[in-house]
């Protein structure tokens, strides 16, 4: 079984528009327009962050997860408008793609990465990093995201699966290894640490590689227990979630049936071909 499918499942590759560009609460249109909403909020509020921190932190500015995660939103956020808009132009005239797109499925990885961890970059920022008082751009990005990207869970068609768990061993593998090469490098923080000299001060203090072997610790727990945890846990929803979506069922039941249709006409055929050559045996 792998833990890195990039399938749209239970959804047919073909029917990737109807995964993408369809709601059950509002007409294609309707989720064309939310999609394009959604997508505006990711990209004001990153111009907004950047332009509140770029003059003090400069490249600092992309060490953090959250900055991760908002950039990685921005960019899903334009190819969710894109498939949505292709998969909207594909529904409206009847057509079909013969596999599923690389988009989709460059999609599909990211998502996976970014929707099962964003409760954890948001909960890293109000523990370890907030103080004082909080501007709203910070808020913004560490909760209000995290309630736009949920809504547009609920309210879409993702299809989310516990075989895409994987995906978030990568996401995390790859932020504690850019964290080792942060320490390697000392690049430090753009604010000071009282442990430390500020070139040597840690992106996040669990993430503090003065402390090796702690530190591998918190890293190869995560790695074994976060992917099932998160993976396990949106499994859970995305259940729960299509359980009140009985549209979804029939939309693909009317892409099997013809198929099933199909199997029983040729079947018939066969029989009908074997009782004549009975027949004509007999004679």
């Amino acid at each position: 079984m792998t833990f890195f499918a990039l399938d749209v499942a239970p959804w047919e590759s073909s029917d990737w528009p109807k995964a993408y560009a369809t709601s059950p609460y509002m007409s294609t249109n309707s989720w064309l327009c939310f999609r394009f909403l959604v997508l505006l909020f990711f990209v004001l509020h990153f111009i907004a962050s950047f332009i509140r921190y770029w003059p003090e932190e400069h490249f600092i500015y992309f060490i953090y997860l959250s900055r991760w995660f908002l950039i990685c939103n921005v960019l899903l956020e334009c190819m969710d408008f894109l498939l949505s808009f292709w998969g909207s132009v594909l529904l409206e005239n009847g057509l079909k793609t013969p596999t599923l797109p690389v988009l989709v499925k460059i999609h599909m990885a990211m998502k996976c990465m970014v929707l099962p961890t964003c409760f954890l970059s948001a909960g890293i920022f109000w523990t370890l990093v907030a103080e004082g008082p909080i501007p709203y751009i910070s808020i913004a990005v560490h909760g209000g995201d995290v309630i736009v990207i949920h809504l547009s869970f609920f309210l879409g068609r993702f299809p989310y699966a516990f075989n895409k768990c994987g995906w978030v061993l990568l996401w995390g593998g790859s932020f504690s290894m850019w964290s080792l090469i942060h320490f390697l490098l000392k690049i430090g923080r753009a604010d000071t640490c009282q442990e430390y000299p500020k070139n040597e001060c840690p992106i996040y203090g669990p993430l503090d590689w003065h402390y090796a072997y702690r530190t591998e610790l918190i890293v190869c727990f995560g790695a074994v227990v976060g992917p099932p945890l998160f993976g396990g846990l949106y499994t859970g929803l995305t259940m729960l979630r299509d359980r009140c979506d009985h549209s979804a069922k029939v939309m693909r039941e009317a892409t099997l049936l013809p198929q099933e249709e199909n199997v029983k006409l040729e079947s018939d055929t066969v029989r009908s071909d074997q009782l004549k050559c009975g027949l004509n045996c007999g004679v």
